[in-house]
């Protein structure tokens, strides 16, 4: 599985590309190999320039983020249940006092919070484990700083052992009581939430899936010369939209 997350990532394609070009382009008594390698690296640039420009990093994000809108008040009003997913968080230690959430989580936690005060449901749901075996779950962080928001405790659910989205959506099952009709809102990022809802509908068949999308970082910012510049925020855009439609594609696969 971490073989298959880092060869979801451009970066990996980069760094492939340019580590065999190198590789290649020493044979120069072989035209063919020093052809080949030479290509490799034009291919690796190429790919690293184009994905670091706004307009294709802006254009990668809208086409999974456009997909899903804000609820309204009435749509909130129609819950009974709210599920927050994680999205990974770092242990306390040497400097770190105590775990805290990662850069993702705080806005699915915050508009999570936001939501299930301003909707009919009566319970929330926190999802996600911790980074490894003995370290604080995600979900337990999550659920305290909610109570610091003021969500009662006995409104609480903690699903803490899950590590991706079928998961989160497994696990939940497990702990809601058996019911059918129900109408369960999932907050996620909204570039993340095309897979979430699709996992969610299977995992809950015969209930209606509601999404609740926070963290959009598609930016339609006016032309400049910020649009043709590389830079390093619109590569982590880039990357993260095309990990997440690989991710689509192989969770369409697997289950």
């Amino acid at each position: 599985m971490t073989l298959i997350k880092s060869l979801a990532s451009p970066l990996g394609w980069v760094l492939l590309l340019m580590v065999a070009g190198l590789i290649l382009i020493r044979f120069k008594q072989r035209p063919r190999c020093f052809r080949i390698g030479w290509r490799c690296l034009l291919a690796g640039t190429v790919i690293l320039l184009v994905l670091s420009l706004e307009p294709v990093a802006n254009w990668l994000t809208y086409s999974l983020e456009c997909r899903h809108q804000p609820p309204s008040a009435e749509v909130l009003g129609t819950l009974d249940v709210v599920a927050v997913l994680g999205a990974g968080s770092y242990p306390s230690g040497v400097l770190r006092q105590e775990a805290e959430l990662a850069r993702e989580a705080y806005p699915r936690l915050h508009r999570g919070v936001e939501y299930f005060k301003n909707s009919s449901a009566g319970v929330i749901a926190f999802c996600g484990g911790g980074p490894w075996p003995g370290a604080e779950d995600e979900a337990g962080i999550m659920r305290r700083m909610a109570v610091a928001m003021g969500v009662p405790t006995e409104q609480i659910l903690v699903e803490p052992d899950s590590r991706n989205t079928m998961m989160n959506a497994a696990g939940l099952a497990r702990l809601l009581p058996q019911g059918e009709g129900r109408r369960i809102g999932v907050v996620t990022s909204a570039m993340h939430m095309m897979r979430s809802k699709r996992v969610f509908e299977q995992v809950f068949p015969h209930d209606t899936i509601v999404p609740l999308p926070a963290y959009f970082m598609y930016n339609p910012a006016p032309w400049g010369m910020g649009k043709i510049t590389p830079r390093i925020g619109c590569l982590e855009k880039s990357t993260m939209a095309l990990h997440e439609w690989i991710g689509v594609v192989w969770y369409a696969l697997r289950y």
